[in-house]
C-alpha cells in the first residue's frame, strides 16, 4: 500500500468518525442518555419485543 492509499483509507476514516460523532450528539440532544450505546440498546429491545 503506498502513502496515496494510505492518505485516502485515513480521510475517509476522519470523515467517518466525524459522522459518528455529529450522530452520537444528534442522539444526546434528541433524550438518548448514552447517545449510539443507548439507541443500539433501544432497537435490540424493540427487535426481541417482535
Amino acid at each position: 500500500m503506498d502513502n496515496r492509499e494510505l492518505a485516502g483509507l485515513q480521510s475517509r476514516l476522519d470523515f467517518y468518525e466525524t459522522e459518528i460523532e455529529n450522530l452520537n450528539q444528534v442522539l444526546l440532544d434528541c433524550g438518548f442518555s448514552e447517545g449510539i450505546k443507548t439507541l443500539k440498546e433501544t432497537a435490540f429491545e424493540m427487535l426481541s419485543e417482535r
